[in-house]
C-alpha cells in the first residue's frame, strides 16, 4: 500500500508498474521533468550539491584527485538513477523534454562538468543518441524533444522520432 509522505505527496505503491527504458540518457531526460521541474518524483536527488559539500578542499588538492573524486560521484549518482523506478502513472505529466547541458540532473550526477568539460568530452556522457519505439509509446503526451547540446542528436533519431510525431527542435 502507498503511503502520503510529510508533504503529502503520493509515495510510489509497491504494486505499481514502473516505465522501462532502453536508453539512460532518454531516462534522464524523463528524470529532469519529474523531478526537477514538476517536483512530482521524490525525492528530488541533489548530489550535486553533498559532492561540493563532501568536498569543500577541490581548491586545495591536483585536478588528478579531483577528478578521482569525481568519477566516484558520478559512479554513484549514474547508480542512483540507473536503479531509480518511475511509476508508469507518471508518463502522462511529459508532454515535451529538453536535452541541454543546464539540466539539474546532469548537474547532480556531474557538478563539474563545466569545470572539465574537455575530460568528459563536452558531456557527451549525456548525448541522447537513441530512443526505442518501446520507450517512446510510454509518454502518450510527448509531442516534443529540444535538442541543445554541443553535439547534434543522430539524423537516425530525428528520423525515428518524425515517424512517430515528435517534434524535434535543436535551439
Amino acid at each position: 500500500m502507498g503511503f502520503l509522505n510529510i508533504f503529502g505527496k503520493k509515495k510510489v505503491q509497491d504494486n505499481e508498474e514502473f516505465l522501462k527504458f532502453d536508453n539512460y540518457q532518454f531516462k534522464l531526460l524523463v528524470i529532469q521533468v519529474l523531478m526537477y521541474e514538476k517536483k512530482i518524483l521524490t525525492p528530488e536527488y541533489l548530489g550535486g550539491d553533498q559532492f561540493f559539500e563532501n568536498n569543500q578542499d577541490l581548491d586545495d588538492i591536483s585536478e588528478k584527485e579531483a577528478i578521482s573524486r569525481l568519477e566516484k560521484h558520478i559512479q554513484n549518482a549514474n547508480d542512483y538513477f540507473q536503479s531509480l523506478k518511475i511509476p508508469r502513472s507518471m508518463a502522462k505529466e511529459i508532454d515535451s523534454l529538453f536535452n541541454g547541458e543546464e539540466l539539474d540532473v546532469y548537474y547532480n550526477i556531474n557538478p563539474q562538468w563545466l569545470d572539465y568539460d574537455e575530460y568528459f568530452e563536452d558531456g557527451k556522457m549525456f548525448d541522447v543518441t537513441d530512443i526505442s519505439e518501446q520507450e517512446i509509446k510510454q509518454f502518450p503526451n510527448l509531442k516534443r524533444i529540444v535538442f541543445n547540446m554541443y553535439h547534434d542528436a543522430p539524423a537516425s533519431l530525428i528520423e525515428k522520432l518524425h515517424k512517430w510525431g515528435i517534434n524535434t527542435d535543436s535551439d
